[in-house]
């Protein structure tokens, strides 16, 4: 007789404990929850059925994380076809739309948009993984830069501490001086943004005569885009910002993941929601801890819009070691994500990512924040070239020129054209937006 699930069992998130569980318990309970999930998106999502019976799968051959390797995967392409095709929120969606308590929708910065929604059970685990890995309470204010309207992370962190007592500032509407002007006047606990943003705010407030390493601000996090884990630019935001910066990850399209800790530049990413894997992104399969890939990922809790094995188009590497000094035992990746697929840039044949040059130019003082990577693919060879400021207080950057693109050379095995140009040239971040650091010759700024 064949099994049918319609509805997820109730899990427990909002408990510490989960994430120093041995390895062999993380394990059982995640071949146990796979096996779960698998069976109610099957019976529950249209589009899980499809792919299913198109590879000739039945739930029954899913009995762990042995076979997870059998399931299709699915990429972002394939869910923004299935939302056009299924509107609004596509044949993926697997719980009573009566039940829906938050729409959110992905940035879009690689195409059409994706609608995701959660149920009152998926939302309230959402806020629980962030109340789990957080300290804030009564009595502490919460600065968030970005916006919030629309986006699961910034939404999600919001309501997180404001029911753990925090006093939340929503700052995303107002301009970058008076988010400097309100932070040093209101000494907050955390304050929260991008990185490229968090460090054109350091920018800002030295011109405003404000020492933000001066505020015994706690912990700032940096979300929505790569960078903080890249120790020259971790080192740049710790000594402006004057505490510890912590990296935050997640995707609308799951949930937020996790983050860094003091004991280690990896990403922790919460294990008993998800299952992390990490393929070769031309042939799929799966690479060795250390090495490179394209990180996968299976949710495991998640009634709303369930995803197994989704192609993130992250690039980054599993962690070889057993455990965190801090005790964490689930998945880490590795010096955080180093990058995406869709951001790599293949010059003369070896593959570049644009946070192996950043790591090269934050690394010279004589270097402001702001970079610029542009390809030119009309050129007989593919040529790279790397826009870079000075400091306010360099005047001259002619000897910084060789310097830089030897240092890029090594870095990245390849030569590269350096344009040192004067501070204030290239477009500022924004806190709206994510910072796209490549683009093609023909679309380079003036």
């Amino acid at each position: 007789m064949r099994l049918i699930v319609t509805a997820l069992p109730d899990y427990v998130v909002f408990d510490r404990a989960i994430e120093k569980l041995p390895r062999d318990e993380l394990r059982v309970l995640q071949s146990e929850r796979l096996r779960v999930m698998v069976r109610y998106a099957y019976e529950r999502a249209p589009f899980w059925r499809r792919k299913f019976d198109a590879a000739h799968l039945t739930p029954d051959a899913i009995g762990g994380l042995e076979d997870l390797h059998r399931i299709p995967f699915c990429s972002k392409e394939e869910l923004q076809a299935d939302q056009e095709a299924h509107p609004p929120f596509g044949s993926y969606l697997a719980s009573d739309p009566r039940g829906l308590v938050r729409f959110t929708t992905t940035s879009g910065t690689t195409g059409r948009p994706l609608r995701r929604v959660f149920s009152a059970r998926d939302w309230g685990y959402v806020l629980d993984r962030l109340q789990r890995n957080s300290p804030i309470g009564a009595g502490d204010i919460v600065v968030t830069l970005g916006p919030v309207d629309g986006l699961m992370g910034p939404t999600a962190s919001v309501e997180a501490h404001a029911r753990a007592g925090a006093m939340i500032v929503l700052a995303g509407l107002y301009d970058s001086i008076t988010k400097v002007r309100l932070i040093a006047e209101l000494r907050p606990t955390i304050v929260s943004g991008a990185a490229s943003y968090l460090l054109h705010l350091i920018d800002i407030a030295r011109a405003d005569g404000i020492d933000l390493a001066s505020l015994n601000i706690r912990t700032v996090i940096s979300v929505g885009e790569p960078g903080a884990a890249i120790p020259a630019t971790h080192q740049r935001l710790t000594a402006g910002w004057g505490t510890f910066v912590r990296d935050g990850y997640g995707l609308t399209e799951l949930f937020p993941l996790g983050g860094g800790c003091p004991q280690s530049a990896a990403l922790h990413i919460a294990s008993d929601l998800v299952i992390t894997e990490v393929i070769d992104p031309s042939t799929s399969e799966p690479v060795p801890p250390g090495a490179p890939g394209e990180v996968v990922y299976t949710n495991i809790v998640g009634d709303t819009q369930p995803l197994l094995r989704y192609r993130t188009r992250d690039i980054a590497r599993l962690s070889a070691e057993p455990a965190c000094a801090c005790g964490f035992t689930g998945a880490r990746l590795a010096h955080a994500i180093e990058g995406r697929v869709d951001d790599m840039v293949w010059v003369r044949g070896v593959n570049v990512f644009p946070s192996a040059i950043e790591a090269v130019i934050r690394g010279f003082n004589e270097l402001a924040d702001e970079y610029e990577i542009v390809v030119d693919e009309q050129a007989a060879l593919s040529a790279l070239t790397i826009r870079v400021e000075l400091k306010p207080d360099q005047p001259d950057g002619t000897d910084l020129n060789d310097r830089v693109r030897r240092a890029i050379a090594t870095a990245v095995r390849v030569s590269t054209e350096l344009e040192v140009l004067p501070f204030g040239t290239l477009p500022r971040a924004e806190a709206r937006a994510k910072k796209r650091r490549v683009r093609q010759a023909s679309q380079r700024a003036s």
